[in-house]
């Protein structure tokens, strides 16, 4: 009896310090070389959905100009500080000959109309650690233009959509009422995270496109 219960209180005893602390060395280990991994994973994520974010923001702009017969546009604002991007809709009854308002404002009135870069709440944000622009690459991607640039600056509009003053810290892909892309007012939006660069591009078709490459490469991938 004695050594039945010997060996039963032996059996119960749980692990020893120097187990649990070969535990808590694998899983530290184990622990430092997924992190890294995550976080390029995680990085990575936030940049490709921001360049297909954008990639789709083109295509219902199209769509908008078409069923409202007018003329639309993404507004891209390319500061450092919470970079972001929207639909602006050409309203031809404001102002004089009409106006630049955000996309999905409802009853749209004369102080609605864009003429700076001030917030509209309609707004997309670039997520943290991803900002506009293309680092050292220097070739455009394929079924673009030639030049490598960031589409023209956005205008505040005049007697026509495409007149006006440039608003300053602005890139804008503008759309005529058939789903074209407006001659002169730029073709691609690029963004980076410091790694990699995602740059959406549209032809003289109005085609749209996606394409990634490293932030000093020369060769892009489609998305």
């Amino acid at each position: 009896m004695t050594q039945k219960l010997r060996i039963r209180k032996k059996s119960a005893s749980g692990f020893s310090l120097l187990e649990v602390l070969v535990v808590v060395l694998i899983l530290g280990v184990l622990s430092a070389m997924a992190i890294p991994g995550w976080q390029r994973m995680q990085k990575n994520a936030r940049l490709s959905g921001d360049g297909h974010s954008i990639s789709e923001t083109l295509s219902v702009a199209k769509m908008r100009a078409a069923a409202n017969f007018t003329e639309s546009r993404v507004f891209l604002y390319t500061g450092t500080t919470k970079p972001y991007f929207r639909i602006d809709i050409w309203n031809k009854s404001l102002g004089t000959n009409g106006c630049w308002v955000p996309d999905g404002k409802a009853g749209p009135a004369a102080t609605d109309c864009i003429t700076t870069t001030a917030l509209t709440g309609n707004e997309n944000y670039l997520s943290p650690g991803v900002s506009v622009g293309y680092g050292t690459v220097s070739t455009a991607p394929q079924n673009s233009t030639a030049t490598l640039a960031q589409a023209s600056a956005c205008q505040q509009g005049g007697t026509t959509p495409t007149t006006g003053t440039d608003i300053s810290s602005t890139s804008c892909i503008q759309f005529n009422s058939r789903g074209f892309p407006i001659p002169g007012s730029g073709t691609g939006f690029y963004i980076t995270d410091g790694t990699r660069v995602y740059g959406t591009v549209t032809n003289a078709m109005g085609l749209i496109h996606t394409y990634a490459t490293d932030a000093g490469g020369s060769t892009w991938h489609a998305q």
